[in-house]
């Protein structure tokens, strides 16, 4: 009797993990030419979890979400949602099933307002769901006007944009494609606090990072992919960065060999390389975003511009660089006032930006990796410097001649 009684128990527990399931991959595989992005990944995700899946720049992170999401169609697998299986042909048709996507490159039309952008996502009318936005905006303390246009708003502002419209569709999966990489950290803290309220609703999150402090930060669970394959499985509490390392790139902390490490002394000049001297700049609304400051970069210095998203760091970067006029003050590098000076004779001087947004201002996704490096770099340039470039960075696919669009996010940036 007590044999019989353990084995209803134990048939009744597997049936809860079995309901407990809010999604299953099943033996998902896909390729691109030669390249094998995916192969055979199997994994489940339940309710109330955020399942981190973790791995380095062409892992096939990326290339898994977007197959839940729609954006492609496995080789082979399928996605089960309820016991039924499921091969997502679209973003439209992987919302219908509850699933949706904040990703590393905002999704939004510039020209329309913040409104019309999720009006248009949720495939509401703007006045039906102009309270709701509203509200969220204020339950986070978001500084942003629903009526602006989204080409104002800086890269933070357009992702908090993302997450209210996911938020609003009330998904039962959020998958989240490396949307924190170039946040800082308090911005990431309140990006999971607000996506967390999926949580309490019993949704789920899928975070894809490259970066293990994020994974053990913010996930119950992390999944280790590696060469398109499932590397490792781990509770998050339950696991050690060194371990996760090891997994991740296949070898212990003790063979990494640092290279280019920063000197403890490092000597610096006595006069600025770079100098800002009262400036103030106007934003997109004829407001001044930045007044009155001056900075001094010496040579061999760090030096962090910090602040709360929306507070001038944008409007004042553009200004050093030459993509925004600078309505009072100078700006001098090496002792020459280029405050007037073209971005393009600013690059020739050996100043250079890499923009908050890579994908919108920092490369040509409709040229290959070649012809973007070809186009910034400042010398004549031979097909094994870019070669050695592209080795040196480690980008995935190591081909020169692959169009940036093809790229996942990580590298993406690389090339920026």
């Amino acid at each position: 009797m007590i044999i019989f009684y353990n084995f209803l128990i134990a048939l009744f527990m597997k049936k809860l993990v079995k309901m407990a399931d809010l999604i299953r991959v099943v033996e998902i595989s896909k390729r691109f030419g030669d390249i094998v992005a995916l192969d055979d990944v199997s994994l489940n995700i339940d309710s109330g979890e955020i399942v981190a899946v973790l791995g380095e720049n062409g892992s096939g992170k990326s290339t898994l979400a977007k197959i839940l999401y729609g954006l492609y169609t496995p080789d082979k697998g399928y996605i089960e949602i309820d016991g039924k299986q499921h091969i997502f042909s679209s973003p439209a048709e992987a919302k219908r099933y509850g699933i949706v996507m904040v990703s590393q490159r905002p999704q939004l039309i510039d020209e329309l307002t913040v409104l019309e952008n999720i009006s248009i996502f949720l495939n509401k009318s703007a006045n039906r769901i102009y309270k709701n936005v509203n509200v969220l905006l204020r339950e986070f303390d978001i500084d942003i006007d629903a009526a602006s246009p989204v080409y104002v708003l800086s890269y933070t502002e357009k992702q908090y944009v993302e997450v209210i419209k996911a938020l609003l569709a009330k998904p039962r999966l959020m998958i989240v494609d490396e949307a924190t990489t170039y946040l800082p950290q308090p911005i990431k803290v309140k990006l999971f606090d607000m996506m967390k309220k999926i949580i309490v609703a019993n949704g789920s999150i899928l975070f894809i990072t490259h970066k293990i402090s994020e994974a053990l930060e913010f996930s119950t669970r992390i999944i280790v992919l590696r060469k398109g394959r499932i590397a490792g499985e781990f509770i998050g509490s339950d696991v050690s960065l060194d371990e996760l390392r090891r997994v991740m790139f296949g070898e212990t902390v003790a063979t990494v060999q640092a290279t280019g490490q920063l000197q403890d002394k490092i000597a610096l000049g006595n006069s600025a390389i770079l100098r800002a001297d009262s400036v103030s700049v106007i934003d997109e609304y004829g407001k001044r975003a930045v007044e009155d400051i001056s900075l001094d970069v010496k040579r061999g210095e760090i030096v962090g511009v910090v602040g709360v998203a929306g507070n001038g760091q944008r409007e004042f970067c553009e200004a050093i660089i030459g993509l925004r006029k600078v309505e009072r003050g100078r700006i001098l590098f090496e002792d020459k006032d280029i405050t007037n000076t073209p971005p393009s004779k600013r690059v020739a001087m050996g100043l250079y930006y890499i923009p908050e947004d890579p994908f919108k201002d920092g490369v040509f996704l409709n040229l290959t990796i070649a012809e973007n490096i070809k186009i910034f770099s400042q010398r004549k340039i031979t097909k094994d410097v870019i070669q050695d470039i592209i080795n040196k960075l480690n980008i995935i696919p190591a081909k020169p001649g692959i169009k940036v669009h093809k790229l996942s996010g990580g590298n993406v940036q690389k090339v920026a």
